[in-house]
C-alpha cells in the first residue's frame, strides 16, 4: 500500500517513515521519541526486557531508539543500566547510559567512604579500570569500516571519560549518598544507514556493559593492591599540602621525583633509566609528616620572592611545572605524586590578543596615552605588558596567593626595567612586576616564584635563588647576593602595590547555543542562526583558553562551559561580584569534593575558582557594572 493510502495520510506515512518528523525536516528523527514498552518514558524494566525491546526494533528507523529511555535491572550481579539520553540520529552526539550499582553490592569495604578524598580517589581509579578494560577489548572502536558509505554500518564506540596523569573529581564515577557508586558513559548506537542494528547494540548494553561493570565495580575483580595503593597516594599528597602554609611554604618537592616529562607533547614521565631523580639541597631540605606517621624528605619552597635560575635546558622551567600541576594530586608512578603545591597558586603568562573587561591595572600600567583609564581597562586586542597585568589582576581578584611565571612566556617591559632605560626613556607607564613584587609579598602575602634566565636584576628583590645544574638545584642566594655588592645596580621598589580589582559581573549568553568545549583549550559560544554567507577566515566565536596552563584535561573546560550557562541565570538581572558569583556556584567549584551527582553529563572534570575566573574575565560580551 503506497504512503497515500494509509490512515493518517501523507503525514502519517513520512511520520512513520522518518522517526516522527516529516519529510521536509532539516534533522530528521532528532526528536525524541517519549514512547516505551511499557507505555512511559522512563519505566523500570527487567533484565530480559532489553533483549525483547533491541529484537522489536531491529530494522526500525533509528528514532525507535528513544523507546530505550528508562531503566533495566540485571539481577547478577545486582546493578542498573539507566539510559538517560538517546541521540536523534547516528551522527548526533552520542547516546548516554549509566551503571549503578548498590554499595553494598561492589563488596568494596566501608571505609572507602570515610572522606571526600577517598571517594575521589576511588572513583578515579575504577574510572581508570573502566578505561583500561574498554581499550583492551576495542569497545571504543566502531563498527564497519571508514568506506562502507552513508548506508554502511557506523556507531558502536562505548567509551568513558579516561583521566590523565592528576586524580580529580569527575563525573565519569560518582558515588551517590553512601548507598550506590555509578560509572557514566557514551555509546554511539549503532545503525545501517538509519536502521537500527538491534543485536549490535544488545552486544554493547546487554553484553559488553555487564562485563564491565564486574570488572570495574565488584571488589573481588579488583587489584586491591593497586587500589589501596592509590588511595593512599592521594590521602599523603593531600596531607602534604595542607601543612605548606603552617610551613611557609609555597611548595614542597620530594627527593626521589622524577620531574622531567617523556616528551614535551606528553604528561608521561620520563623512564627512569633516563632522568635524574631529585634531590633537595641541604639548606632547603625539611621533612614533612604523612597520615600513617611516617616522613618524608624534600626541598620546601619558601614564601616570599624566589628565583628559579640555570642555564638553558638544565630543568629550571622543568621544576616551575612541576611546581605549578602541584595544585592536583597525581596517581602513583607519575614521578611527580610527591610535588605539591598551596592550592592558590596560578601560573601567569602573556597572552597579545586577549580581551580584557575593565580591569584595575593601575598598580603596573598608568598615564596611558589618551588618557585612558588604568583602573578600568578594557581591551578586544590587549598586548602582552596589558595582558600580564591584568592575568595578575584578575588572580588577585580572587585570593591567588603565589604568582608562578616564567621569564620565557612573559612580557619582559612588565618584568623588568633597568636602570639606563629609566634614564632614557622619561615617560614610560608601566611599572614593572620587579618593582611591585616586594610591596604584593608585604602587603597581601602573595609570593613570587619565577623562572630567571638572563634578567639579573631580580636578583636585587630575591629572597632565595635556586639554581638549576643538569637537573640538580643548588641554593645559590649568598653567591647571588655577593655579586650584587660587586655589580650593583638601582632597581625602584614601590613601598605600595596598588588596588586589586573588584568587579560585578553579568554574563549574557542569550541568543547564542549553550557554550560547548569540544577542546581543551577553546569554549565555543556560537549564535543561534548561523550566518549564511560563511567565512572561513572569521576566528570561531568563543573563548581561548591556550593562556591556562594550569587546565590539564578537556573535561575541565567542559565544566567551565557548564558552568557558564549558569553563571548567565544566576547575574541574568542582578550583577554579582566576582568572589560571590563564584560562591554562589560553590558545590561545583573546587578540587576537595566530590562532585555534585545532580550533574547529568559524564565528562565533566573538577575546575578551580581561579580557571574559571580566568575564563570569565576572557569571555567577549561580558558587562562589568559601573
Amino acid at each position: 500500500m503506497s504512503g497515500r493510502g494509509r490512515g493518517g495520510g501523507r503525514g502519517q506515512y513520512y511520520k512513520d517513515r522518518y522517526g516522527g518528523r516529516g519529510r521536509g525536516s532539516s534533522n530528521r528523527g532528532s526528536e525524541p521519541d517519549q514512547r516505551s514498552p511499557s507505555g512511559a518514558s522512563g519505566a523500570v524494566r527487567d533484565w530480559g526486557r532489553l533483549q525483547d525491546d533491541l529484537n522489536q526494533i531491529d530494522g526500525s528507523q533509528y528514532g525507535a531508539y528513544k523507546r530505550l529511555l528508562g531503566t533495566y535491572k540485571h539481577a547478577q550481579p545486582k546493578f542498573a543500566l539507566s539510559i538517560d539520553h538517546v541521540q536523534g540520529d547516528a551522527y548526533a552526539a552520542p547516546s548516554r547510559v549509566r551503571a549503578i550499582m548498590p554499595w553494598q553490592e561492589t563488596g568494596l569495604p566501608d571505609e572507602y567512604l570515610e572522606s571526600d578524598v577517598r571517594k575521589i580517589a576511588l572513583c578515579d581509579f575504577v574510572t581508570r579500570v573502566a578505561a583500561d578494560f574498554i581499550r583492551s577489548k576495542h569497545l571504543d572502536r566502531n563498527i564497519g569500516s571508514s568506506d562502507g558509505g552513508w548506508s554502511g554500518p557506523k556507531g558502536g564506540a562505548f567509551n568513558i571519560n579516561a583521566p590523565g596523569q592528576e586524580v580529580l573529581p569527575r563525573t565519569s564515577a560518582m558515588i551517590s549518598g553512601n548507598a550506590t557508586i555509578e560509572l557514566r558513559f557514551t555509546t554511539t548506537l549503532p545503525a545501517a544507514g538509519r536502521t537500527v542494528l538491534g543485536q549490535q547494540a544488545y552486544q554493547i548494553l546487554g553484553v559488553n556493559l555487564v562485563d564491565l561493570a564486574r570488572q570495574s565495580l565488584l571488589y573481588a575483580n579488583l587489584n586491591q593492591t593497586n587500589l589501596q595503593i592509590h588511595v593512599q597516594s592521594v590521602e599523603r599528597q593531600r596531607a602534604l599540602r595542607t601543612q605548606l602554609a603552617g610551613r611557609g611554604l609555597i611548595a614542597f618537592i620530594a627527593n626521589g621525583s622524577i620531574l622531567p616529562r617523556a616528551s614535551g607533547s606528553t604528561a608521561f614521565p620520563m623512564e627512569q633509566s633516563q632522568a635524574i631523580p631529585f634531590r633537595s639541597p641541604k639548606e632547603f631540605e625539611i621533612t614533612l609528616e604523612l597520615p600513617d606517621g611516617s616522613n618524608v624528605g624534600g626541598m620546601g619552597i619558601p614564601c616570599g620572592i624566589t628565583l628559579l635560575t640555570g642555564g638553558g635546558f638544565h630543568g629550571k622551567s622543568t621544576m616551575l611545572e612541576a611546581v605549578e600541576l602541584g595544585i592536583y594530586d597525581h596517581i602513583p608512578g607519575d614521578g611527580r605524586e610527591m610535588v605539591v603545591t598551596v592550592s592558590d597558586a596560578v601560573k601567569i603568562r602573556a597572552e597579545d590578543g586577549r580581551c580584557v573587561s575593565k580591569v584595575d591595572i593601575s598598580p603596573f600600567i598608568t598615564n596611558l596615552p589618551g588618557g585612558k583609564d588604568t583602573k578600568r581597562f578594557s581591551s578586544d586586542d590587549a598586548s602582552g605588558s596589558t595582558s600580564m597585568a591584568a592575568n595578575i589582576q584578575e588572580a588577585l581578584e580572587v585570593g591567588c596567593k603565589a604568582l608562578l611565571i616564567d621569564e620565557d612566556s612573559s612580557a619582559t617591559n612588565l618584568l623588568v626595567r633597568d636602570q639606563r632605560m629609566q634614564i632614557l626613556i622619561k615617560k614610560e607607564p608601566i611599572t614593572p612586576l620587579i618593582s611591585k613584587a616586594r610591596a604584593l609579598y608585604n602587603e597581601l602575602g602573595v609570593s613570587t616564584v619565577i623562572v630567571i634566565g638572563g634578567l639579573g636584576d631580580w636578583l636585587s628583590v630575591s629572597d632565595s635563588v635556586i639554581a638549576m645544574d643538569s637537573y640538580v638545584p643548588k641554593i645559590i642566594t649568598r653567591e647571588a647576593n655577593q655579586l650584587i655588592k660587586q655589580y650593583p645596580r638601582v632597581v625602584a621598589e614601590d613601598p605600595q602595590y596598588g588596588s586589586v580589582p573588584f568587579r560585578k559581573l553579568s554574563v549574557h549568553v542569550t541568543g547564542s547555543k549553550p557554550p560547548r568545549a569540544l577542546r581543551k583549550s577553546f569554549i565555543a559560544v556560537r549564535p543561534q542562526t548561523t550566518n549564511p554567507v560563511h567565512d572561513p577566515a572569521e576566528a570561531e566565536p568563543g573563548v581561548d583558553l591556550s593562556g591556562l596552563d594550569q587546565l590539564v584535561e578537556v573535561g575541565q573546560s567542559r565544566t567551565i562551559a557548564l558552568l557558564l550557562q549558569k553563571i548567565a541565570n544566576e547575574t541574568a538581572s542582578n550583577p554579582l561580584q566576582l568572589s560571590g558569583l563564584l560562591q554562589a556556584i560553590g558545590e561545583a567549584v573546587g578540587l576537595d569534593k566530590a562532585m555534585p551527582v545532580q550533574l547529568p553529563e559524564g565528562d565533566l572534570v573538577a575546575v578551580r575558582r581561579f580557571e574559571l575566573a580566568a575564563v570569565l574575565s576572557r569571555l567577549r560580551g561580558l558587562t562589568v557594572a559601573d
